[in-house]
């Protein structure tokens, strides 16, 4: 029997202050169970926001243990600076960086899950009793969060690199997802749930990202403001802060899913392996609130609007032929510190795995699971 997540297991992990990258890890495995105990109220076939989370939080954790983004690093300077890291005067920068990147993904890591770990530990626990699924009920849900527009938290970084964080605006998003997720468990027709679905995830990618972009924009900001800023490395510093912001927008915008692909989120986002690129149920979209948010993040394609019949039908040939096209078009994102960039990619990938029992899997191994469980990093790769 997994264990539940609780809004008060949520506030325990984000308090980790002392232990970094336990927490992340603890963040990801409860993301997982955040993911299962939702599986059990909406059944299998279309999945809640934190599935998504769950990989993306996986990733997170190769910058703050730092281990992956410093190999990045040496090999990228290795191949295009040689003997760069020879010179000692350039060591202590070059980790002061990769630290400052850490902290701010850190930081985005950990408030994401503060607010909407809460969220879906309180939906999930309150809505787990059928007979408890009321009107009634979701008003305590959605009360646990305050009416205003998402805005970016306002950070200050300290001389140690730490960040001092201020939240700001409020959270309407995750109010109005909520109540979609709630009208969710209540649809019978499966287009119809799917699209609710979909529209819930789509307004927590939204409000989350909006409260990321310092973060994000931060940690790839940070070799220019450490390295390329510095008066004693002039010219090197610049090429040397490029290289590093080179080697980190790389890693941030790369992630493997459990299925044995790897999405490169400055391409445009493939198809599942084996599959169409969206589910059946979301070939279409028609909610009207859905459709605006489709065209307020720049997704929606005028096409979907008005399929007639033969449309629909030469649609239906091409897939089956595996002639259509395999990737949605324009969603790469150029510039990941971009928000809108990121959102067009987001929503599409959340569209085109939404219905993926792929990623249900557990993101570390059964000893892994056992160390976690009794407060410890496991050892090997995580």
């Amino acid at each position: 029997m997994v264990e539940r997540m609780t809004p008060e297991r949520v506030r325990e992990i984000v308090a980790m202050e002392d232990r970094p990258v336990l927490r992340n890890l603890l963040i990801t495995d409860g993301y997982h169970r955040l993911t299962l105990a939702l599986a059990e109220l909406f059944g299998r076939a279309d999945f809640a926001w934190p599935i998504f989370a769950v990989w993306a939080s996986k990733q997170a954790g190769r910058f703050i243990r730092e281990e992956e983004l410093g190999a990045c690093v040496s090999a990228l300077l290795a191949a295009h600076l040689p003997g760069v890291l020879d010179d000692l005067s350039l060591r202590a920068p070059i980790q002061q960086t990769q630290r400052r990147i850490a902290h701010h993904v850190m930081g985005g890591n950990t408030i994401v899950f503060a607010e909407l770990g809460v969220a879906f530990a309180a939906f999930s626990l309150a809505f787990a009793d059928p007979a408890a699924r009321t009107e009634e009920r979701l008003a305590d849900v959605v009360g646990l969060f305050k009416e205003g527009p998402s805005l970016p938290d306002r950070l200050t970084v300290a001389h140690d690199g730490t960040l001092i964080r201020e939240q700001r605006g409020g959270q309407t998003l995750v109010r109005e997802a909520l109540t979609y997720y709630f009208a969710a468990l209540h649809e019978r027709s499966p287009a119809a749930r799917a699209e609710l679905m979909l529209l819930a995830n789509g307004l927590c990618g939204l409000h989350e990202q909006t409260r990321l972009q310092p973060y994000i924009a931060g940690a790839l900001a940070a070799p220019l403001e450490e390295l390329g800023a510095a008066d004693e490395l002039s010219l090197a510093g610049q090429a040397l802060a490029a290289g590093v912001r080179r080697a980190a927008t790389e890693l941030m915008m790369t992630m493997a899913l459990p299925s044995g692909q790897v999405l490169r989120l400055g391409c445009d986002l493939p198809a599942p392996p084996g599959q169409p690129l969206w589910p059946d149920e979301l070939a279409r979209l028609e909610h009207p609130r859905l459709v605006r948010l489709t065209e307020q993040l720049g997704t929606y394609e005028a096409r979907e609007r008005g399929l007639g019949v033969v449309d629909r039908v030469e649609a239906f040939v091409l897939d089956r032929l595996d002639l259509a096209d395999r990737t949605a078009q324009g969603s790469g994102a150029d510039d990941w510190a971009r928000l809108d960039d990121r959102m067009r990619y987001i929503f599409e990938y959340f569209r085109s795995r939404q219905r993926d029992a792929s990623l249900l899997v557990s993101p570390f191994s059964g000893p892994q699971a056992e160390e976690l469980a009794a407060g410890r990093v496991p050892t090997g790769p995580l």
